[in-house]
């Protein structure tokens, strides 16, 4: 009896199980186009539905060629863009002249976002040893620019995972999908495919099997990935599950930090009646300026609405006090003509009365209307868009003014792009290097985003180490929960 065959496994939409020629054992015999549509569909799973699942992935021209050869082109991107099966930008590489981006054909990704998917396998050894072999490259990589990729992944391999909690959840979890009302797309997939990925850290052999990456200055492994309460299945020597300390309000949190070093080395000011000035390539500047301590509240160094901004942020619920209802009664015109003075305005604080789905809805108007907002109109110089963000400049001026010139500056298709990912570094700078590296106690924990699990009986030594950090990080302390 020979060696059974090494298998890669994929996703890919039912309907192309003829044209990638998979056998009645689930093997795809088209191996390199099955494993380009497994990339573009997980690029779809992945990101659907918040993140940009409808954009095109790049795809640079090194990565294809050392998978598919140097006659990738002719021999898998054209047949596939030929048949209408995958799409491909109109940009090209400075060097090849090929395209870098690519994406599903609009009715594949609907095929895979409506759940018709089929799994089946590459056993072409070659390609799967060159897979393997790129994605240690990565790993090294990253591993020797960011140290932390390391170690966290060298204890996610070792954490103890309860399998029998795990497979509850999960069978908890698809009772609620088969019942719930609200849209089941891909909620399927995404589950049994966390399960999976959670599992197979049980069955690690080095770290690169912790699928640990770090990707647009996020951290991304199996437990970011997975449905939030999967990760309760993640115990302690005690068969407790780990307990969750979360950065309430912390895009806030970092945008207060880096709008904090722009006005200090006065990247960007504005002026009573004048339109915002800053530097060219703001958030450039900012970036390695980030690790300098900066006192968010220090006064004669910032304008009096940034300072109420940064106290509704770190003592009070932002989301509260920038709901449409509160701006409009806080916003006063006496602040515009008080942009410069720093000790004459006072916020009115939230009442905390906004709770649950009430809360949920004035956080996503903050994310729109701030965050992700595009500054089309402003930066065309006509009058601002819509009330909201009218109430929230006379309230916050310092605040809008840094997101709109951060929009102007974007060569991105979403000017918010920008913006979002120096947040998330500054978040992974925070959480990975400082306060990982100031952990010093022997135990295993884990990183998702904003939030840090650790076992019970170390969660207030964490929370100290949070606070310390957020002192030298912030110069203030925001909360922790």
């Amino acid at each position: 009896m020979g060696r059974k065959k090494e298998e890669f496994r994929i996703l890919i939409p039912s309907s192309l199980r003829e044209y990638l020629a998979v056998d009645a054992s689930r093997v795809a015999a088209n191996y390199k186009a099955a494993h380009l549509i497994s990339i573009l569909t997980n690029h779809v799973i992945t990101n659907y539905p918040d993140g940009g699942y409808f954009l095109k992935k790049p795809l640079t021209s090194k990565y294809l060629s050392y998978l598919y050869t140097d006659r990738y082109y002719k021999q898998v991107i054209l047949p596939l863009r030929d048949e209408g099966i995958i799409q491909v930008n109109d940009s090209y590489s400075n060097d090849l002249g090929y395209c870098k981006e690519y994406a599903l054909s609009d009715s594949l990704r609907e095929e895979v976002i409506d759940e018709q998917l089929y799994s089946c396998a590459i056993t072409k050894g070659t390609l799967i040893e060159k897979i393997k072999r790129w994605q240690r490259g990565t790993l090294a990589r990253q591993m020797k620019t960011y140290p932390f990729v390391e170690r966290e992944a060298e204890m996610l391999i070792h954490l103890n995972i309860d399998t029998v909690v795990l497979q509850q959840l999960n069978e908890q979890r698809l009772r609620d999908i088969r019942t719930s009302v609200k849209s089941k797309k891909l909620a399927v997939t995404n589950s049994l495919r966390g399960k999976e990925e959670i599992l197979q850290l049980l069955e690690a052999q080095d770290l690169l099997d912790a699928k640990v990456r770090y990707i647009s200055g996020r951290v991304y492994h199996p437990l970011v990935n997975c449905p939030k309460e999967f990760r309760s299945a993640v115990v302690d020597d005690d068969n407790q599950p780990y307990v969750e300390i979360d950065l309430r309000s912390s895009q806030a949190v970092f945008l207060c930090k880096v709008i904090a070093v722009a006005l200090k080395h006065k990247l960007f000011t504005l002026r009573i009646n004048e339109p915002a000035v800053a530097v060219d390539n703001l958030i450039e500047c900012i970036i390695p300026l980030l690790d300098e301590p900066a006192m968010v509240y220090e006064e004669g160094v910032f304008p009096s609405d940034f300072r109420a901004f940064v106290s509704a942020v770190f003592l009070d619920d932002i989301y509260e006090d920038a709901s449409p209802e509160n701006l409009a009664q806080t916003a006063s015109k006496e602040l515009l003509e008080d942009i410069e003075h720093t000790g004459s305005y006072s916020r009115v604080s939230g009442m905390k009365n906004l709770v649950g789905e009430e809360r949920d809805k004035a956080k996503k108007k903050f994310f729109k209307e701030i965050f992700f907002n595009y500054f089309i109109r402003e930066n065309r110089g006509q009058t601002v868009g819509s009330t909201y963000l009218k109430s929230f400049y006379r309230s916050y001026p310092t605040v809008a003014e840094f997101c709109r010139i951060c929009a102007a500056q974007s060569d991105e298709k979403k000017k918010s792009r920008d913006l979002a990912l120096l947040l998330q570094q500054t978040e992974s700078k925070f959480f990975h290097e400082m306060v990982a590296s100031a952990i010093k106690k022997d135990f295993n924990y884990f990183i998702v985003h904003d939030a840090i699990y650790v076992p019970e009986e170390f969660k207030d030594y964490v929370l100290e180490v949070c606070s310390i950090q957020s002192q030298q990080f912030f110069g203030a302390i925001p909360l922790f929960r």
